[in-house]
């Protein structure tokens, strides 16, 4: 076990003992014993309110509830944990926060991250939570363009539009038991957002923020520095298209960089220096800076309250030329016109602009070579020198022309530009119709408009666009709801108490897409759609859809111990036909607190309650997949061209159905100095909607059909403690662990269909029946019946002719311990995460290795390899040649054929199981040092508070496999084709400082 490991281990185990000795013995606090339980009251912040006997939370729908009274997991993360975070985005602040939460960032310091709760259950959806704000779902797409298209940039996910510093509180709902009343997209549970609200307080009532965040990269690939750029040893530059000695080859397998004398690319064909420039990929990088300005006017008196805030930010990256610049304005306001009648607004406006988007993503699309800068790094030859580059970026000078170009030319000149115009708000209003009953409406809305211009500059060697090309993306998406329900409360007697609801809604969704490029561009540099050599490339989509919701639920509580939880929703969805247009899905749960309930309470036990409760969600498809149409393509000599479909849609499609039982324990121990919660559940997820491939004969290539099983299960733990707390001293401690079984159990209704390409990026991410959900599957070695690799009579490694299932994306566990030490104004938190389990396929390595740049790379030396150390084997040499250690397939016996180095590491070019690495880790994942001035000294200078944090973000990597000298926590997008790093962007770790103002 490792030191790390034990450190873990030994800090969860003293603070279980800690929470212990402090309840049982004769000290609690500095208290003696017999007067403990006169202080325990007014002890019960130890745990930072994480559990509290009559704790309120906000369920499903905005309905506020006693946390005991929940039949299923639901965790409470404060805003102060998210606000002032040094990531950038939302979702990479909430990593191991909750017990069950995945976080995936995608890559470096600007883009996306995807988030899952409780594992995926839908094999070709989306496995995403839905967001909440305020009442109004808000979208989180990442809106990936479609095939065909320019996939490289690395486009924020939605939600990342939000400003944490407007967040109050965030509720994660755990599942369809969570979040049933929810509906079609509460199946991969629900995260509600609540902004902060106007407070009645002494003083104006005003708040700054002010943030300074710098970032720089953490992760870079270990690169070799005894071998140049070239082919069997040679090189010499004239043009870098094949006018010298291999100057087109784009590997390093030239010279050895012992100084000799060699015409380079920035040396006008003077022979100089042959040497390694060992930091020319690190120097390429810059240093990225976060501003975050913010101010906020807030109040409340007897009949209102409100809140007016605005937020600018402007990230710069470490990638040269990228940035992001994001306003957002928001107001809150609730006003009481009577003593029955209520009324309210939200609304939030955010612009953003990104006038280069950074590279990453899918390495797909026709501009990937004119924009991937990790492309390029990972062919790059060990002797250039980036000075050499910026020098001769504006010509377009480069190492090699044959295939790249200059990449500050692509940071500059081929760019991404983004704007965001996005509106998310509602009205509402609540009225007193009797004691108990009451009316309430709301109506909400997300729109937004995203603008995208791609620009290749002419004279672009790597875009196989050489005159340039300029396309232009516009997407509209929007979302409203219109909610109408009664409410009734009522307390019948000692016994029982009803609290009940019954409500309707409307949901409207659009989404629209306009696309067109000129592939050519008649005149250099000028980017517009008429400046186009031939006709303008063009594609459009629009989508709609239409959801009739009726809901109902009502708790019965009985003496405050025992509640009985039901709901039951219809949903009539526009996209399914219409014997199938309707379908109705219910939950009940149920939750007993046995400390009230039964003599049981105590000084050691304060809290027991069990609960658990079954649901069922249903979930709709995507528009217009009932009818089979013609497509419509490019004109042909002025006529348009209709072609029949490669698919075939299904007029008799279902909902998909996920049904989910869950079982838990809540207890809390002297005081709640200790308290912990367990959850188990099974979730089954049932007639998903998957487009399977059909035989060619039948006219179709693909068909849409109801199929597919898959079953998720799991336990959740988490627990907080107290330790410590000894005068101004105190030690909080918050540990989570999560494991997920997700398992497809079947596929088809024949047993015909093993196995869903889910995806492919490489190797193919599958589902395979029998198997867990997310496999890697591709290209194997072949090996004989003991396991040993097979090669043929030329040394080189044979490759199995049936592909395998080679490792799975899905962890077996998560899991954070968070430490928070405070002492009277200064605190100080900080958050290990961990992930173990999971399966990587990096295409970082295999082209790296390939390329020869790649430390491991060098035999014949001892070099360090991501703490690996690669030494002499068999007389293996990269000077020499190399023996495959395998066995002869035609003699039986062990290989002794020498090959070049070259060759020996071609040879596995194409082989997946090569590259896939255990993508296990524990991070240093978040650091916070606070101190708030005393509020008697700040008073002096007007002020009602001023706090100053330092912040951290993605600090170290504890733990990793020592062979994957790249971050393991790599995901290509927030779709389902995980377990592959595409040439990603380096992580960074991030530093700041923010300070809190209050007048």
């Amino acid at each position: 076990m490792t030191k790390v490991k034990r450190f873990i281990l030994t800090a969860i185990l003293f603070s279980v003992l800690s929470a212990a000795a402090q309840g049982d013995g004769s000290v609690a606090d500095g208290v003696p014993s017999a007067a403990y339980d006169e202080h325990a009251a007014a002890e019960n912040d130890s745990i930072a309110d994480v559990v509290t006997l009559d704790e309120v939370v906000v369920t499903a729908l905005g309905i506020t509830r006693e946390k005991k009274s929940l039949g299923y997991a639901t965790q409470n993360i404060r805003g102060e944990n998210v606000n002032g975070n040094a990531s950038s985005n939302i979702v990479n602040a909430l990593a191991g926060k909750a017990a069950g939460v995945r976080v995936t960032n995608a890559q470096g310091d600007i883009g996306a991250a995807r988030i899952v709760i409780r594992g995926e259950t839908s094999i070709a959806g989306n496995n995403q939570p839905l967001f909440i704000v305020d009442g109004v779902p808000v979208d989180n797409s990442q809106l990936i363009p479609a095939s065909g298209r320019d996939q490289s940039r690395d486009f924020r996910n939605a939600v990342a539009d939000l400003n944490p510093e407007d967040i109050e509180t965030l509720n994660v709902l755990k599942g369809p038991n969570a979040a049933a009343l929810y509906g079609s997209r509460a199946a991969h549970g629900v995260i509600l957002i609540t902004t902060k609200r106007g407070k009645a307080q002494r003083g104006l009532g005003v708040t700054l923020n002010a943030g300074w965040n710098f970032s720089t990269v953490a992760t870079l690939p270990e690169f070799q520095n005894e071998f140049g750029q070239g082919a069997e040893g040679k090189f010499g530059y004239v043009d870098g298209k094949g006018g010298g000695v291999n100057d087109g080859v784009d590997e390093s397998w030239g010279p050895r960089l012992d100084g000799r004398l060699i015409p380079q690319f920035h040396s006008d064909g003077v022979a100089v220096p042959w040497v390694a420039n060992p930091d020319n990929v690190r120097d390429f990088f810059e240093t990225g800076v976060t501003q975050d300005y913010g101010v906020a006017v807030s109040g409340a008196g007897e009949n209102h309250n409100f809140r007016l805030g605005a937020n600018h930010q402007n990230q710069t990256s470490t990638l040269p030329n990228t940035r992001i610049r994001k306003t957002n304005f928001s107001f809150g306001g609730d006003f009481s016109l009577n003593k029955r009648i209520k009324a309210g607004a939200n609304v939030n406006y955010i612009v953003t602009d990104a006038p280069n988007v950074p590279s990453g993503g899918s390495p797909t699309g026709s501009n990937y070579r004119a924009s991937s800068i990790m492309l390029q790094f990972l062919w790059f030859g060990r002797q250039v020198d980036t000075r050499e580059l910026w020098k001769g970026y504006t010509t377009n000078r480069n190492w090699n022309a044959s295939y790249y170009d200059n990449p500050y030319w692509e940071c500059y000149f081929n760019t991404t530009e983004q704007n965001r115009n996005r509106i998310i708000g509602d009205i509402h209003f609540s009225l007193s119709l009797a004691e108990g009953l009451e009316f309430r409406f709301r109506s909400g809305a997300d729109y937004y408009n995203d603008r995208r211009k791609y620009k290749i500059r002419t004279g672009s060697a790597g875009s196989g666009s050489p005159d340039g090309s300029y396309a232009e993306d516009a997407y509209t998406v929007s979302e409203d709801n219109t909610e109408a329900l009664f409410s009734y409360k009522r307390r019948f007697s000692d016994d029982w108490s009803l609290d009940a609801l019954a409500g309707y809604n409307v949901r409207n969704n659009r989404y629209a897409n306009n696309w067109q490029k000129a592939t050519k561009l008649a005149a250099p540099d000028l980017y517009t759609l008429s400046n186009s050599k031939d006709p303008l490339e063009s594609a459009n989509v629009f989508r709609r859809l239409r959801v009739y919701s009726a809901f109902a639920s009502a708790q019965i509580g009985f003496r405050t111990w025992a509640f009985l939880n039901l709901t039951g929703r219809n949903d009539r969805s526009s996209t399914l036909p219409s014997d199938n247009r309707s379908y109705f899905y219910p939950s009940a749960t149920a939750s007993v607190v046995l400390t009230d309930a039964l003599p049981i309470k105590g000084r050691t036990l304060s809290f027991l309650k069990l609960r658990g409760g079954w649901s069922e969600v249903g979930s709709d498809a995507e528009p217009y997949q009932l009818a089979t149409v013609y497509n419509i393509q490019q004109a042909f000599d002025g006529d348009p061209i209709q072609v029949a479909s490669t698919t075939k849609n299904n007029p008799n499609i279902k909902p998909e159905r996920t049904r989910s039982t869950e079982m838990g324990l809540e207890a809390g121990f002297w005081g709640n100095r200790l308290s912990i919660d367990l959850a188990f559940y099974n979730t089954n997820s049932i007639d998903q909607i998957l487009n399977v491939q059909t035989s060619s004969a039948s006219g179709y290539s693909q068909q849409l059909i109801n199929a597919g099983s898959v079953n998720n299960r799991g336990i959740e733990i988490q627990l907080n403690a107290t330790p410590v707390k000894i005068g101004g001293f105190k030690w909080d401690v918050g540990v989570n662990y999560a494991t997920n079984r997700s398992k497809v159990v079947a596929l088809d209704d024949e047993g015909l269909l093993a196995r869903y390409v889910i995806g492919a990026a490489g190797p193919q991410i599958v589902a395979a029946v029998g198997e867990r959900y997310g496999g890697i599957y591709g290209v194997a070695y072949k090996r004989n019946d003991n396991g040993a690799i097979l090669t043929d009579d030329n040394g080189r490694p044979l490759r199995d002719p049936t592909n395998k299932t080679l490792g799975y994306f899905t962890p077996d566990w998560t899991g954070a311990l968070n430490n928070t030490f405070s002492y009277k104004n200064l605190s100080l938190s900080v958050l290990i995460d961990a992930s173990f389990g999971a399966s990587l396929y990096s295409s970082s390595a295999a082209t790296g290795t390939r390329a020869g740049v790649y430390a491991g790379t060098v035999f014949g030396r001892s070099a360090e390899f991501g703490g690996l150390t690669w030494t002499d084997s068999n007389g293996n040499s990269r000077d020499d040649g190399m023996i495959f250690d395998g066995i002869n397939e035609n003699t039986g016996r062990p290989n002794d054929v020498k090959i070049s180095a070259e060759n020996y590491y071609n040879a596995s070019n194409g082989i997946h199981e090569r590259y896939v690495y255990d993508a296990s880790y524990i991070k240093l994942r978040d650091l916070r040092l606070a101190y708030s001035f005393d509020s008697k000294l700040v008073s002096r200078i007007g002020l009602q508070g001023l706090t100053v944090a330092v912040v951290a973000h993605n600090l170290a990597i504890l733990h990793r496999d020592k062979q994957l000298n790249i971050d393991p926590e790599a995901a290509l997008n927030t779709g389902n084709v995980q377990g592959v790093e595409a040439l990603t962007r380096p992580t960074t770790r991030s530093f700041g400082l923010n300070l809190n103002i209050k007048f």
